[in-house]
C-alpha cells in the first residue's frame, strides 16, 4: 500500500496525474484510494518531496 509521509508532502498535487487508475487526491496533502490503487508505484516516481512510498503492510 502506498503511505504519505504528512511531513513532507506539500499537496502540489505534482503526483496526481500521473496515477493510472486515479487513485490520488489532493485534500491539504495527498490522499490515497487504496481500493483503487493497483500499486504501480508511478506516484513514488513523481513526486519531488519523496513524501510517498511503497510499504508490504
Amino acid at each position: 500500500m502506498i503511505l504519505i509521509d504528512k511531513e513532507r508532502c506539500v499537496g502540489c498535487g505534482h503526483c496526481v496525474p500521473f496515477c493510472p487508475v486515479e487513485a490520488l487526491s489532493v485534500w491539504g496533502v495527498v490522499k490515497v484510494d487504496h481500493g483503487l490503487c493497483i500499486g504501480c508505484l508511478t506516484c513514488t516516481e513523481y513526486c519531488p518531496n519523496k513524501a510517498l512510498r511503497w510499504d508490504e503492510g
